[in-house]
């Protein structure tokens, strides 16, 4: 008996031990359960309903009690998912939400009864704390406060850090840091530096929402504007609205972006301080500024702009133009019913005066004043052939003047170089440039069968041009032409021989220096230029002169083809 006795008592005590570690663990209590009545102390119901919108049981009989539930640190999602139970006497008949109302409770409707009992359940936090020996009557109203005691750790995080951050609670912490022990629900949060306040805040603090940041660093309101507008504008990658707006932006260094379309980006970089400009301005579409001016009789004259078919100025001796780069547009100035028109792309090297020569109906126009896209600069490639001419004494004799049985032959060879041809004015100009030559030969009959020769040449010629259209012309130019044998040599068939490039001004051979009178011509088709060219030797290289009154001279052929530069691109 005394056994059993024993066992009853262990269970009873642990059972008591169970259910206080329970309790220690509820996260919902119920409590201040009270009836709510007038200020003569009679049952406050005419304030809140009607006769016919009070409902009643569920079996039709009575009024239904009321009890009304407001909620301490719980946010309105986790107040909708509370249920509640009054036990079997009392069941449930209806319930209204009045969550958002600024009341923040949730009206009950239970079936009167003297036996009942009040219990809330969530999933998330289990059931509350029950209040017992509950008496419900119809029609009356019942208050009852339902809590969340759970704390959660938040986050406090200030830019710059070292600010006090304190709760209306009294925990008080420096930045960066957690306060712990924070109930749910709504708090007033005040963030200080050096005893003065920066920042009051009611935030509310759920489980999923713990984490509080604040920039307290000063600001700056900024324009940013683009040209044209309607970009997005981007602040450190973060899309910010479309230009034309305006940002509040800490103190601070930033990457700055405004996005139109394709290819139609500005980005750089800015620095606000109180100093920084309070307007920025941004080009995602780059620009060209350039002069458009018309010229007739040699003249500028005050004449009419047309862009693509739409006026953009009349009687102006020049217009200055800010155009997107990449587009063609087509120009027409008139002047007095004459016209010019022009189809011009906008490209960032292009020429800042662009010229339209307009020409009077049925007058006669020089050559030198037709449009034309001149190409002052060329790279060539051309063959040549040379051959030293020896006259006197009623004799001529032609020869390549590097073999003995030379006769009636030439020395060919290829040249490249740049080559230079500016006009200055009326047509007349300047060609020159600087080209290198190579010559190679070669001859069996001989012990010193090769031959190779590496030359300098640079003509000094005038220049004259005939446009035939924009892209095309005929030039014809004469003058000097200078060369000069940088090395020569003879190689043998046999490796025992030593080369032979010691020979250049002995008697029977050429000279180094020759200097020629030239002429020559060229024809333009766009961006290639076909070249021809005659040079006359002047200077007597004397391969004959020992034998009597002879003179030798150094004649030349060029045959070339040119890619020439647009002074346009």
């Amino acid at each position: 008996m005394k056994q059993t006795i024993l066992i009853i008592c262990a269970i009873i005590v642990s059972l008591g031990g169970y259910s206080q570690t329970n309790e220690n663990h509820r996260q919902l209590t119920l409590h201040s359960f009270k009836e709510s009545v007038s200020a003569s102390g009679l049952p406050n119901l005419s304030a809140l309903f009607n006769q016919d919108k009070w409902p009643k049981d569920n079996d039709g009989n009575d009024y239904c009690a009321l009890v009304r539930v407001t909620f301490e640190n719980m946010p309105a999602a986790e107040a909708r998912n509370v249920s509640f139970n009054f036990g079997n006497s009392a069941p449930l008949k209806t319930t209204q939400d009045h969550i958002d109302a600024p009341e923040h409770e949730l009206w009950l409707f239970v079936t009167p009864s003297g036996s009942a009992f009040m219990e809330a359940k969530t999933d998330k936090y289990g059931a509350s704390n029950r209040l017992p020996d509950l008496r419900l009557e119809p029609k009356h109203v019942y208050d009852v406060v339902l809590k969340n005691d759970k704390t959660i750790s938040i986050n406090i995080i200030t830019t710059p850090q070292g600010a006090t951050a304190t709760l209306e609670t009294g925990q008080r912490v420096t930045t960066n840091a957690t306060i712990t022990d924070v109930p749910l629900g709504n708090h007033t949060l005040t963030i200080s530096r050096d005893g003065h306040t920066l920042k009051t805040e009611n935030i509310n603090v759920t489980e999923d929402n713990v984490k509080f940041e604040y920039d307290l660093r000063e600001t700056k309101r900024i324009r940013f504007e683009s040209d044209p507008k309607g970009a997005t504008l981007y602040v450190n990658d973060k899309e910010c609205g479309t230009t034309p707006c305006e940002l509040t932006l800490p103190f601070d260094s930033y990457s700055i972006k405004a996005m139109l379309g394709p290819g139609e980006t500005d980005a750089k970089s800015i620095t606000v301080n109180s100093e920084s400009a309070d307007v920025i301005k941004m080009e995602p579409v780059k620009k060209k500024k350039f002069e458009v001016y018309a010229i007739y009789d040699g003249s500028k004259v005050d004449a009419d702009l047309y862009i693509d078919g739409k006026s953009s100025g009349t009687h102006q001796p020049s217009y200055t133009l800010e155009l997107p780069i990449g587009k063609t547009y087509d120009m027409n100035m008139i002047y007095y019913g004459n016209s010019k028109k022009r189809k011009i792309k906008i490209t960032p090297n292009m020429s800042e005066e662009q010229e339209f020569n307009i020409s009077a109906k049925n007058k006669f126009v020089w050559p030198w004043q037709r449009e034309y896209d001149a190409c002052p600069v060329g790279v060539s490639l051309s063959y040549v052939t040379k051959q030293m001419v020896t006259t006197g004494e009623g004799e001529k004799l032609k020869e390549n003047g590097v073999w003995p049985d030379g006769k009636d032959k030439s020395l060919h060879g290829m040249q490249v170089g740049l080559h230079l041809q500016p006009c200055f004015s009326f047509g007349l100009g300047l060609y020159t440039g600087l080209f290198y030559e190579i010559y190679l030969s070669s001859n069996d009959d001989y012990d010193y069968d090769s031959f190779q020769e590496h030359s300098l040449y640079m003509p000094i010629h005038g220049f004259f041009r005939i446009p035939l259209s924009k892209k095309i012309a005929l030039s014809v130019h004469g003058g000097l032409g200078l060369n000069y044998s940088v090395y020569g040599v003879y190689t043998g068939n046999d490796n025992g021989l030593e080369n032979y490039d010691d020979f250049y001004g002995e008697a029977g051979w050429p000279k180094r220096f020759n200097m020629a009178a030239e002429i020559g011509a060229g024809l333009r088709l766009g961006p290639v230029q076909l070249n021809f060219q005659y040079s006359k030797g002047i200077n007597d290289h004397k391969s004959y002169s020992d034998l009597g009154d002879y003179k030798t001279v150094q004649n030349k052929y060029t045959f070339g083809i040119s890619y020439v530069i647009s002074g346009n691109d």
